[in-house]
């Protein structure tokens, strides 16, 4: 009865956790949403997109897509609001183009995240005589851990600014803004590809370092993780005296 307890007490907490750490990524989204980092030339670093790609990375899909709708909305709401003055609003207006893209943001970075994780993060464990089991190569599935919250998070950013500049292109190729510009392949290709190397640099190198620092503090579950391998303790501390005698050896 106690044990069924914890469990469930255990269960109450994670859910208040993560509904915090859920209300604290919103709570970002929208302020990075509303104040964009603006850089000489027009061109903005959309920070909006860093507490999605964090919580794809650290938590399960359920919390990714309900981020995801919600950055979305905040988004539209935006391009109605405080950014319905800038010429470009009228194709940002559209929910192809503004909501769309930013939820399969989530949807990609994360299922690529998880089946990376699962082809290629193997828990090599040990149990000793006294039957407790010790995880071997901890610093390995970090530092692979690592790569692959990278290479999800560029896949990410990828995903964004191609089905940005798709709809646009589909929708609005030959079209005039108010300013008199015409929407053309080529302004949509420098419009989002200054935007699209800004972002795919700093995100895949901000990304990775706060997801382990986050798991170090036991904010971030552990990542899904694939077959695990056992191994006798009696082997580990053969194959150890072995690699040591190889070494002497070498040295000799």
């Amino acid at each position: 009865m106690n044990n069924f307890s914890n469990v469930r007490d255990n269960s109450h907490f994670r859910r208040s956790k993560n509904l915090a750490i859920l209300a604290l990524m919103l709570a970002l989204t929208i302020f990075f949403c509303f104040f964009p980092i603006m850089f000489p030339g027009g061109v903005t670093l959309a920070l909006m997109i860093l507490p999605l790609l964090i919580v794809a990375q650290g938590y399960d899909f359920k919390m990714t897509i309900i981020l995801a709708v919600l950055m979305a909305s905040v988004n539209q709401i935006a391009w109605y609001t405080t950014k319905a003055a800038n010429p470009m609003a009228p194709i940002w207006q559209n929910p192809l183009v503004c909501m769309v893209p930013r939820i399969l943001i989530g949807v990609v970075s994360y299922f690529v995240g998880y089946g990376l994780r699962k082809a290629f993060l193997h828990p090599k464990c040990s149990i000793g005589a006294d039957g407790e089991k010790r995880l071997l190569n901890q610093k390995e599935i970090f530092a692979k851990d690592g790569v692959i919250t990278a290479v999800s998070t560029a896949l990410g950013v990828v995903t964004n600014t191609f089905f940005c500049g798709l709809f646009a292109v589909l929708l609005y190729n030959g079209k005039a803004l108010s300013n008199n510009t015409v929407i053309g392949i080529e302004y949509i290709l420098t419009w989002f590809g200054i935007n699209f190397l800004i972002e795919i640099i700093a995100f895949t190198i901000v990304v990775p370092p706060i997801i382990l620092a986050l798991r170090q503090a036991r904010l971030v579950p552990v990542p899904a993780l694939g077959r695990e391998i056992t191994v006798e303790e009696q082997v580990c501390e053969e194959t150890a005296q072995q690699d040591t005698a190889d070494e002497k050896n070498i040295g000799d």
